[in-house]
């Protein structure tokens, strides 16, 4: 309850119009935000993909007052936890393609498969290291996710992330992409060659 608390605040604070309400919006598009934590880096698949996000989607502390949290019957991938209900799904990050930890082969040489290879990692590492540096001072590896679609797998959802610590804000698919580590994507065919030297 505590770091959801903080999380809204922190969102309020780069948002006008909050006014201490749970259903922040994103002042451009008007879709709403969220707060997601991972119990791991571990969870972070690729550079762009990151698994098992965690996002409250129903806090205990409800306008409804009749409902008894022991009686709920949960949806497969939510959970119940003591602050409140959660959805658990894994999120690609919006507007940006990172090479493949699993890159599909076809007519490719086995060097450009190792160099793709090499690349993820890459990506993946820095990922990881961008959320843990986030996450200094609070333990809690979280982040807000913004204007959440379902993507065209199924289970997975597209969207953007945000890092908010103190003062600093970070588009996490703009820092992929001034490092390197990803290239702009519209989610149609990637054209993108990964393994190229």
């Amino acid at each position: 309850m505590i770091r959801f608390a903080r999380s809204a605040v922190l969102i309020c604070l780069l948002l006008v119009g909050c006014e201490g309400r749970y259903d922040v919006r994103n002042s451009e598009t008007g879709a709403a935000l969220y707060y997601g934590t991972i119990d791991s880096v571990e969870r972070v698949y690729d550079g762009d993909t990151i698994r098992d996000v965690s996002i409250r989607i129903y806090p205990f502390k409800s306008p409804v007052s009749d409902m008894q949290e022991s009686a709920l019957t949960l949806w497969p991938g939510i959970e119940q936890r003591p602050d409140g209900i959660y959805s658990i799904s894994d999120i690609r990050i919006e507007g940006i393609d990172a090479p493949e930890l699993r890159p599909v082969q076809g007519e490719r040489t086995e060097a450009s498969i190792q160099r793709e290879k090499a690349r993820a990692a890459a990506a993946t590492d820095f990922l990881k290291r961008l959320l843990l540096e986030n996450a200094e001072g609070t333990g809690v590896i979280g982040f807000i996710v913004l204007d959440p679609e379902p993507d065209k797998y199924a289970g997975r959802i597209v969207a953007g992330l945000r890092l908010v610590n103190g003062d600093v804000s970070i588009d996490v698919a703009a820092a992929l992409l001034e490092a390197g580590h990803a290239v702009v994507y519209d989610g149609s065919t990637k054209t993108h060659d990964w393994g190229a030297e």
